[in-house]
């Protein structure tokens, strides 16, 4: 019991230390074309980080949560190209895309989506 106890504790400090995070029912409430500021507005909390890349010409900016997948959170991007959503979804998720520029704006993001702590909103760095 008192073992049960320490592993209830354990696993609600972890979700804890997470930070800020979305849940799926929350995705219900995106559509493509929103603005950033609106779909800051319906998710109810900032992304956790900014990126910029690019691919093909085109321009995109990465919107960094954490999606609690109900065990674990997991990294979940939001793209925007020219102030508008285009895709969310799992990295897996988008490297199924036919989208090779967004692919490859993703590809240049990554490394620094992924070197970026997650205790606070920033922006990218001109």
């Amino acid at each position: 019991m008192i073992a049960r106890s320490l592993i209830v504790t354990a696993v609600a400090a972890m979700v804890g230390c997470a930070g800020p995070q979305i849940h799926h029912a929350q995705l219900a409430a995106l559509d493509k074309g929103m603005s950033a500021e609106a779909v800051t507005a319906r998710l109810q909390q900032p992304p956790l980080s900014v990126h910029t890349g690019s691919g093909g010409g085109r321009a995109f900016e990465f919107h960094r949560f954490h999606m609690n997948n109900g065990l674990q959170t997991d990294l979940y991007l939001l793209a925007y190209e020219k102030g508008r959503l285009v895709y969310w979804g799992y990295v897996s998720e988008f490297r199924r895309l036919q989208d090779s520029d967004l692919n490859a704006a993703l590809s240049l993001a990554l490394p620094q989506i992924l070197a970026t702590p997650s205790t606070s909103p920033r922006r990218p760095q001109p």
